[in-house]
């Protein structure tokens, strides 16, 4: 007695070959990472978290002076003055979002067979680093006037101002939740690719 078993590669070889070009041309992969990578991270963001779930440092007490001088300044902000109680509040969760365009411009792109994650303001790079060092407590700089005679921040003038430093902030990696994220979209798109083949 004898079976004979005849192997049909014809299904096979078809799958193969949409999963070769969905690996291939990978843009519409890219973007659904791009898609699903960028809410993740702008909930960081909101939660002034580095991407290894640290906190960021916190505003120095200077840059919340500073805040409130301008919010009582007459013509700055039309609806009443902040007191100082209620800045640290408003600033301790909404490190960074000073009028928000940095933030916002937190962006991907699909460049041929790369997702690129960024900001367009280069502002970021010194919240990222820190000012001089990549350490956390950045370096020293000073700051001096370009079109007025003096600088003005929380109700002082002076010529030339010592700034401390920007602590770094980190804005972006890619800690192992988002690398499960990536596995998960990358899964998901090939699930779809050979359930078509089907």
């Amino acid at each position: 007695m004898r079976f004979t078993v005849e192997f049909q590669a014809d299904h096979l070889a078809r799958a193969l070959e949409a999963v070769r070009l969905e690996i291939a041309t990978p843009r519409q992969m890219l973007e659904s990472m791009g898609e699903s990578l960028l809410p993740v991270n702008q909930e960081r963001h909101n939660k002034g978290l580095a991407p290894d779930g640290t906190k960021w440092k916190e505003l120095s007490p200077m840059s919340i002076g500073t805040m409130v001088w301008k919010s009582q300044r007459p013509g700055f902000r039309k609806r009443g003055q902040m007191s100082l109680a209620t800045a640290r509040k408003v600033q301790r969760h909404r490190i960074l979002h000073g009028n928000g365009d940095m933030l916002e411009s937190f962006n991907y792109q699909v460049q041929g067979a790369e997702l690129v994650f960024g900001f367009s303001d280069r502002k970021a790079a010194w919240h990222h680093f820190g000012t001089g060092t990549h350490g956390p407590k950045g370096t020293a700089y000073e700051i001096t006037p370009k079109r007025a005679k003096a600088l003005a921040f929380g109700g002082l003038v002076r010529m030339r101002v010592r700034h401390p430093g920007i602590p770094a902030r980190p804005l972006i990696g890619f800690p192992a939740s988002d690398q499960q994220l990536v596995s998960d979209v990358i899964e998901d798109h090939l699930s779809l690719v050979l359930n078509r083949v089907r």
